[in-house]
């Protein structure tokens, strides 16, 4: 069992990692593959593989979390969150989240219940609506999560997108820079560049 979910993690990196290089290579639709390795990853209930790789893993809490937090009467009327900035550089768009100055790190459950482009639009929403409706099934009606997302732009394309893919970039450097402890008999250790690769 070990063996498979050490597999299978290394199996999400690559394709992640893959599917980033062609997304801003101006292959837009692979924010579709993105999100189902996502949901793999963070929000695939029972079978949710980050707990089963890492004991106890905590992600960096947003900007908005930590404002809304502070100042909850802001989310009043408040219809459309930006969680990060892009920036464009020789014509190409490059999304980064925003985190809390604090550099707090919050538990994954937390972390997916974070909103992202609304107060009612939650990480575990949007990366689950993305894979469920774009990526692995094609429904002949967005759900109402997509919906509201597909309501912002950033530049030329729909603002789910980036923020897909940022989040999966987030990740990626997550993983390879954070001391993170592997679940006893999963055979995986870290190389000398931070990528993750079988014991």
């Amino acid at each position: 069992m070990s063996e498979k979910v050490a597999a299978d993690f290394l199996a999400t990196v690559t394709v992640l990692e893959a599917n980033i290089g062609l997304f801003h290579g101006g292959v837009r639709d692979v924010y579709r593959v993105v999100a189902t390795e996502l949901r793999k990853l963070l929000c695939d209930g029972k079978s949710t593989l980050l707990p089963r790789v890492f004991v106890d893993m905590r992600l960096h809490k947003f900007h908005w979390t930590h404002i809304l937090e502070k100042t909850p009467s802001l989310a009043e009327g408040l219809q459309i969150l930006l969680p990060g900035h892009l920036e464009i550089t020789n014509g190409k768009a490059h999304f980064r989240l925003l985190f809390a100055p604090t550099q707090e790190q919050i538990d994954l459950e937390a972390w997916l219940e974070q909103p992202l482009l609304g107060p009612d639009l939650s990480v575990r929403e949007l990366i689950r609506s993305v894979a469920d409706k774009e990526g692995a099934h094609a429904d002949p009606r967005y759900n109402d999560a997509l919906a509201r997302a597909k309501c912002v732009r950033y530049a030329a394309d729909e603002s789910h997108l980036h923020c897909i893919v940022g989040i999966a970039e987030y990740l990626l450097a997550f993983m390879r820079r954070e001391p993170l402890q592997v679940v006893a008999g999963v055979p995986l250790r870290r190389g000398n560049d931070g990528a993750w690769e079988r014991a």
